[in-house]
């Protein structure tokens, strides 16, 4: 079965050899090169199965892009990558993260452990 990815990475070099890779992998890609480009892409008709985001865009954090897609999308799943391991929890805080470069298999495992954001009884904003 064919995935539907939202790829969001500002690195140019990288988010071509990422979609690539999911290309090859038979999924259907949707790029974005900010954050705020893959919200406006949320106000589309577009079927997005996982987001795969950079942990640190350089307009917005990964969280906080998640949290903004799973406001528009409660059912989309949720995967990172960044070139080191966050500081912070991730959140969901089983979501795969992925250090960059990774491998064709790595990608695989984490589009297949990707988790959604909200839980089912969770309810409400992220507390500040």
């Amino acid at each position: 079965m064919s995935r539907n990815i939202l790829l969001v990475d500002d690195d140019d070099e990288l988010r071509l050899a990422i979609d690539r890779q999911l290309e090859e992998a038979g999924c259907e890609v949707i790029v974005a090169t900010s954050g705020e480009e893959a919200v406006g892409l949320l106000a589309e008709p577009i079927r997005v199965d996982v987001l795969l985001t950079e942990l640190r865009l350089s307009d917005i954090d990964g969280r906080e892009l998640a949290w903004a897609v799973s406001q528009k999308r409660p059912f989309v799943r949720i995967a990172y990558m960044g070139r080191q391991s966050p500081a912070e929890p991730l959140d969901p805080a089983d979501a795969p993260f992925l250090i960059k470069p990774f491998t064709r298999s790595a990608l695989a495992d984490a589009l297949a452990r990707a988790a959604p954001l909200r839980r089912a009884g969770s309810q409400g904003t992220p507390s500040s």
